[in-house]
């Protein structure tokens, strides 16, 4: 019976070429997760070109396969991949972690072929046919995403490949990396310490003062970056503590557990909308992932991606009554960033009261956890001396003079430092910055609570808790870019609404205008900065407020909680 489903799933073209794609997309992540840490315990050998280029040849191997014979079951995709993985092993003497790491890469490619397209929407099939020219562009850019994801893995297999990053040339992207904070602070919160925002555990970090004379910095070709977020968000960086003292196999597996979370979340959520034209969504996942925004921020290790998918995933578990799934979810992304909260807000003003419980439950869960692990004092310093510096901008210090910072601030808060780079006298930008961040957070609770009340099928949902998170980021004092990437997410959602040629161009030129950077005159680009603030607040806005007209294949909008009566 599942050979006759797989057989059917796959009689077209499109399908298991998509699948090949998403193949290709995702085996550099899976080998290039997996050979640091497998080089951690069994020793270097070979490098990290030849791992994705052995693992990229697995994924177009099972994929040719897997299109040829697909009523096959997965045991022959997975013999053809690990004879390759062998082969490779040998030709490339990548030792015992390159064996281990091209068997696990094979293992993955064909468990998600077999798996996944079969359950590739039918709607797919013909659009090659019916649309020749769009599919060849498509072919083109959807490659592009492909072959920057793989040159990335290289890079976060070997630091050293800086041509290979997400944008070459880029020096501040060569030394820095998120991440160093995440561990830093995992490390520090070990010792049992009263404070761990102290400065003096962060001296080499971004606008700290410099490490002493002597000093080895754990993490080079890194810089040590500052570490923001509640305690609680250590709680998941203790598996990456059994490979201390070795950053790049813990960079590594960062990378490659953070895409596939990507991945997964934007395959959860393409397949639960339904509608019209909603296979649109599933077409440009894989070209959001290849973009330059997504990359650099896996390539520099931000929570942020991961938190937006757990966010959203979580609203998604809640809409299919999986309260429990949800609530930790939630629960987990507030106490890790707190930006979240917002569609905590949205849950209380829909009164769904049990939603809201189960998240409640898991937060007070987690944050014993949290107190068992690394002790109350912690918590308290983030309370008392790290979250009152955060909202008043203190520990953006560096926003005062460094054009860069200012330049790449989506926040409210950074309004007042472009007018005055423009030579606009306005005053203390600080003090400003300071009453415009209240202004705006008073007027997000508004926001949320008139979303909450708003109804559409789950695309607009969707579209409404993407815009949520991203108005909810733009917060902080400091916001860079990936601030958007909930946007740009909710950006291929509107796709489905496309009907005219001009209406996919005026997308596509809106995501350029939020995300690039030319190499223009301060005073241009700071222009540009300016619109960039205020698209990034006003489109999500607009989103949220903005009524559309549910699709008649949609279901019908989530109803209260029975528990609220």
């Amino acid at each position: 019976m599942s050979d006759q489903k797989n057989d059917v799933g796959t009689r077209s073209l499109e399908r298991p070429a998509f699948g090949a794609m998403v193949a290709l997309l995702l085996a550099p992540l899976v080998a290039q997760g997996a050979w640091r840490p497998l080089v951690h315990v069994f020793g270097p050998a070979g490098t990290a070109g030849a791992v994705t280029v052995a693992a990229t040849t697995i994924a177009v191997a099972t994929s040719v396969l897997q299109a040829l014979r697909p009523s096959r079951r997965p045991l022959l995709l997975l013999g053809l991949g690990g004879i390759v993985a062998v082969a490779a092993t040998v030709g490339w003497s990548l030792g015992t972690a390159g064996l281990l790491t091209l068997l696990l890469t094979a293992a993955a490619m064909a468990f998600l072929l077999h798996w996944m397209v079969p359950q590739l929407p039918a709607s797919l099939d013909g659009l090659v046919t019916r649309h020749k020219v769009l599919a060849g562009l498509y072919v083109l850019i959807a490659l592009t995403a492909v072959m920057s994801t793989t040159r990335l893995s290289i890079f976060m297999g070997d630091a050293t490949q800086v041509d290979k990053q997400s944008v070459p040339g880029e020096k501040f992207l060569e030394t820095h990396n998120c991440l160093t904070a995440y561990v830093q602070a995992e490390q520090i919160s070990r010792q049992r310490v009263d404070n761990l925002y102290d400065p003096k555990w962060w001296f080499g970090a971004h606008s700290m003062p410099p490490r002493e004379p002597g000093v080895e910095n754990p993490y080079q070709p890194f810089l040590l970056d500052f570490y923001p977020y509640p305690p609680p968000f250590l709680l998941i960086m203790r598996p990456l503590g059994l490979l201390t003292g070795d950053f790049p196999a813990q960079r590594a597996l960062w990378f490659g557990l953070t895409g596939l979370l990507m991945a997964a979340g934007l395959w959860i959520v393409a397949r639960w909308i339904d509608g019209p034209n909603t296979h649109r969504v599933l077409l440009l996942a894989p070209i959001l992932f290849g973009t330059i925004p997504v990359l650099a921020t896996l390539q520099t290790g931000n929570f942020q991606i991961a938190v937006v998918m757990i966010s959203i995933l979580s609203m998604v578990a809640f809409d299919r009554n999986r309260h429990a799934l949800g609530g930790a979810l939630l629960a987990f992304a507030i106490l890790s960033k707190l930006s979240p909260c917002l569609l905590g807000i949205v849950l209380l003003g829909q009164r769904r009261f049990r939603s809201a419980a189960w998240s409640a439950g898991f937060g007070v869960i987690l944050l014993a956890l949290s107190v068992l692990t690394i002790g109350v004092q912690p918590m308290t310093a983030f309370l008392t001396y790290l979250l009152p510096r955060l909202g008043s901008g203190e520990a953006f210090a560096f926003m005062d003079d460094e054009v860069f910072s200012i330049l790449t601030n989506m926040s409210p808060f950074g309004i007042p430092f472009k007018l005055q780079l423009l030579g606009m006298k306005v005053g203390d930008p600080w003090v400003i910055g300071r009453w415009l961040g209240r202004a705006y957070s008073a007027a997000l609770v508004v926001l949320a609570l008139v979303s909450a009340q708003r109804q559409g099928d789950r695309r607009a949902k969707a579209v409404t808790w993407m815009s949520l998170l991203v108005l909810a980021a733009l917060q902080s004092p400091f916001a860079p870019g990936y601030t958007l990437i909930g946007l740009l997410w909710a950006m291929t959602l509107l796709a489905v609404e496309v009907r005219r040629v001009r209406g996919g161009l005026a997308i596509v030129f809106l995501m350029l205008v939020l995300v690039v950077i030319p190499p223009l005159p301060v005073p241009v680009i700071t222009v540009q900065s300016l619109l960039q603030s205020v698209l990034a607040i006003g489109v999500p806005a607009w989103l949220i407020l903005r009524r559309v007209k549910p699709s008649e294949s949609s279901p019908a909008p989530h109803q209260a909680d029975p528990a609220a009566a």
